[in-house]
């Protein structure tokens, strides 16, 4: 009866922990891909006004070979002692390989950190998915740019739409 109370009690915490946690993120940046205003990487992409997660468009993204593109770069967030968290919604047609986004935190020291989202990465044919990929600041760690990329790691048909940049502070 105790370890049932126990582990009931212990389910309970984690569920309020988790919902005050997701309470807590916020958005810093929105890119709803209604145009190529802003994109850095310009070839192999377009503006693609007929399939899209919102309906306004996305960017398309054709590879006969792997390929990183660059979406943003952001240098007027300053922000330490949080996570970051790059989400967006992707689809695919006919992908042998993955797709995947990928953010970069880069430093004054030039010091170059990544993180990549492997595990909610794509292939195949899909519809619109949601995934993310994260990075954790410590205090005093404050990037000066962050690059936003999503990687096409084989070829095929992709599509990226309704990009989010948002923190989760993780001090108290």
């Amino acid at each position: 009866m105790c370890k049932h109370l126990i582990k009931i009690s212990l389910v309970l915490f984690l569920i309020i922990v988790s919902c005050n946690v997701q309470n807590k993120s916020t958005e810093l940046k929105y890119f709803p891909i209604d145009d190529l205003n802003g994109i850095i990487t310009k070839s192999g992409i377009q503006l693609d006004k007929s399939i899209s997660n919102d309906g306004n468009g996305s960017i398309k993204i054709e590879t006969t070979k792997p390929a990183t593109i660059t979406l943003y770069d952001i240098i007027d967030v300053r922000i330490d002692d949080a996570q970051l968290i790059y989400e967006a919604k992707i689809k695919s047609e006919n992908l042998s390989g993955q797709a995947y986004l990928e953010m970069w935190c880069m430093f004054k020291d030039q010091s170059e950190f990544f993180s990549r989202g492997f595990d909610t990465a794509i292939a195949g044919t899909t519809d619109w998915k949601a995934v993310s990929t994260f990075f954790f600041l410590k205090k005093n760690e404050m990037p000066d740019k962050i690059r936003l990329n999503i990687v096409v790691n084989g070829v095929g048909v992709v599509w990226i739409d309704d990009v989010h940049l948002s923190k989760l502070k993780l001090s108290m």
